[in-house]
């Protein structure tokens, strides 16, 4: 697994874990109220099938890998493990492209200087801004680049969840699961209204995913063979 390894496991929204009784959405917040009685691995399950229904979503925050290294994502990523968009890892960022089973990185000099740090200035100018193939270690970045994937990590099948109640959403109010895998505790927010999507996941200080934008077509493009880097080149 990566160093920098996914998920054990934004639009930058404000998900509170209270309601205090907004009057104008009262039928609404009544709603996600009874919604939060039924069974938490009812209402996991829920959100399990309307993830997997959705064609795209637009996926951003932030986890911590094995060595407390925190990985930033902001991405566009549909059905099909296609995705677009920026991945931070550390003081680095790369802009990442997966297509069916290619994927692609553009790294910036800081990127470069995290992986080898007395080699990163002369890799960054040798690559300069072309693509380069992901593989080897980075592969495992390909975990954010699939719905079904991500899903599985928030609300796995074994896991136990628990509805503890409502709480608010940018997309409306929502109901807190408390998810308990093995040793692993996290919270996964579900929207109240059907489809019962998947807002927010957190894990205690290790992690804080956003998911909005649901079905909202993206374009990504495969780079032209000129605009991809070898990297055996490096050794030439």
């Amino acid at each position: 697994m990566l160093r920098h390894a996914v998920l054990t496991t934004a639009l930058t929204v404000a998900l509170t874990s209270a309601l205090t009784g907004c009057g104008e959405e009262e039928g609404t917040l009544s709603q996600a109220r009874e919604y939060a009685k039924e069974p938490g691995n009812q209402i996991a399950e829920h959100a399990r099938t309307a993830m997997h229904e959705l064609d795209t979503v637009h996926v951003e925050g932030d986890v911590l890998d094995s060595e407390g290294t925190k990985i930033t994502v902001d991405l566009d990523v549909s059905a099909e493990d296609t995705c677009v968009g920026k991945v931070s890892i550390g003081d680095g960022e790369i802009s990442l492209r997966a297509i069916a089973g290619s994927a692609w990185y553009q790294g910036d000099e800081e990127f470069w200087k995290s992986i080898a740090p007395e080699k990163g200035a002369r890799i960054a100018d040798r690559v300069g801004d072309k693509w380069v193939k992901l593989e080897g270690e980075l592969a495992s970045l390909r975990a954010f680049c699939s719905i079904d994937s991500l899903t599985a990590q928030m609300v796995p099948s074994e896991a136990e969840a628990q509805a503890v109640g409502p709480a608010m959403s940018a997309a409306g109010p929502s109901v807190r699961l408390d998810v308990t895998h093995g040793d692993t505790e996290s919270r996964t927010y579900v929207l109240a209204a059907e489809p019962h999507r998947i807002v927010k996941w957190t894990q205690g200080g290790s992690g804080e995913l956003f998911f909005s934008d649901f079905d909202e077509e993206f374009q990504v493009e495969e780079p032209a063979a000129g605009e991809v880097f070898d990297l055996a080149e490096l050794e030439k």
